[in-house]
């Protein structure tokens, strides 16, 4: 009785020889042949035999590339022609093309508009297992014990502490798990993280005008004159440190207009690659008080109103002012270590402005308790007899 064909792409194994079963009349006719064309080809071509003989046959084909027997060897089916094809002959293992083919169109078919089909790998790196897209929930691996995995080489891949310069800004172990588990991400449709929401763009209760302006007369009758001179140094601070960072990004503005300069000496030939190609005008960049005067100066205000460096003497030379040493050991690795530096010094500005502020915070809203007490205490009523 001839099979019924399946679904997805036909494989074929070991079926050189399949007991032949008698051949019925009634099932005789354009459906039936059509039923054996679509059936195993072994089984196909030993219905088209004798009725009369019981013995097995083999299955000489011909079949595949090489016009050859189905020899025990595995094969699979072509989508199109309905050939079967060793998987030797079309360079085809076993193991891919029973988990990973979702339809086979064989090398003679295969065109432009036509070609096979593969299901998406395991996202595990040396797994050859299809994911389970269509599952639900869908996942972009093919089990939760190969995610659970990936997670760990991930989170193994990450530093366990900064390194000992303190330049490098790369997030360690502790911050990714920290991440994970603030609510911030989420899951999206196939596994991948993003994050729910912006950081901190929650809505914030604000009081009303009234209620600031009482809040700030609180606080200013509350304030000690040593809270105060303590709170107008803590004010000039954070103005020194919110001058100190502009002036950090005017030095990465610097560094990236240097790099730019170096870029098209390059692409001009002027330069090899391995040239050095510092500008010396990036001496400044250690010294704050020396690069604030360069900033204010005219040939500063040029450069970082035009967006580029150009030649120190105006006239035009694309390298004039550039270290021109092959593999230069003084200014070695200048464009990343001067912006890692710079980075961390805004970092580092930024908490001392963060504690300070803080500090700010804290004498203010204590001298402002102090103001509602001290009202509070007045606030009596004399109750007279009589």
């Amino acid at each position: 009785m001839p099979t019924q064909q399946s679904s997805g792409p036909k494989k074929k194994g070991t079926a050189a020889t399949v007991k032949k079963t008698p051949k019925r009349s009634n099932k005789s006719g354009p459906k039936a042949a059509k039923k054996r064309r679509l059936s195993h080809p072994g089984r196909a071509s030993q219905e088209a035999g004798s009725d009369g003989d019981d013995s097995d046959e083999e299955d000489n084909g011909p079949y595949c590339l090489c016009r050859g027997p189905d020899d025990h060897r595995w094969m699979i089916c072509c989508e199109n022609c309905e050939d079967w094809f060793h998987g030797e002959c079309i360079n085809l293992s076993k193991e891919i093309g029973e988990s990973l083919i979702e339809r086979f169109v064989c090398p003679n078919c295969t065109n432009e508009t036509l070609s096979s089909l593969y299901k998406k790998t395991c996202a595990l790196k040396g797994c050859r297992k299809p994911a389970r897209l269509r599952q639900d929930p869908a996942s972009v691996f093919c089990s939760n014990e190969h995610a659970q995995t990936w997670w760990e080489r991930t989170v193994s891949k990450l530093p366990k502490s900064r390194t000992k310069t303190g330049f490098d800004d790369q997030l360690l172990q502790g911050d990714f798990v920290a991440l994970l588990e603030s609510q911030l991400p989420r899951r999206g449709e196939h596994g991948e993280w993003s994050l729910a929401k912006d950081p901190f763009s929650a809505d914030i209760p604000k009081k009303s005008i009234e209620d600031q302006t009482a809040d700030c007369e609180d606080q200013a009758k509350g304030l000690s004159e040593e809270e105060i001179r303590f709170l107008d140094t803590a004010a000039k601070a954070r103005f020194s440190l919110a001058e100190e960072t502009l002036l950090c990004h005017k030095m990465l503005e610097l560094i990236e207009y240097a790099q730019e300069r170096r870029r098209a000496a390059i692409k001009a030939g002027r330069f090899a690659e391995d040239i050095c190609g510092y500008d010396q005008r990036l001496d400044t960049i250690s010294a704050r008080d020396a690069f604030a005067a360069f900033v204010m100066s005219p040939d500063g205000e040029a450069i970082f109103k035009t967006g580029k460096l150009g030649d120190p003497a105006s006239e035009g030379d694309e390298v004039r002012g550039m270290c021109e040493r092959k593999r230069c050991k003084v200014h070695q690795g200048w464009q990343k270590m001067l912006v890692l530096g710079i980075k961390y010094q805004i970092r580092e500005m930024a908490g001392q402005a963060e504690e300070v502020a803080e500090e700010e915070r804290v004498v203010r809203e204590a001298a402002g308790e102090r103001a509602r007490r001290l009202g509070a205490e007045k606030n009596w009523v004399e109750v007279l007899d009589g």
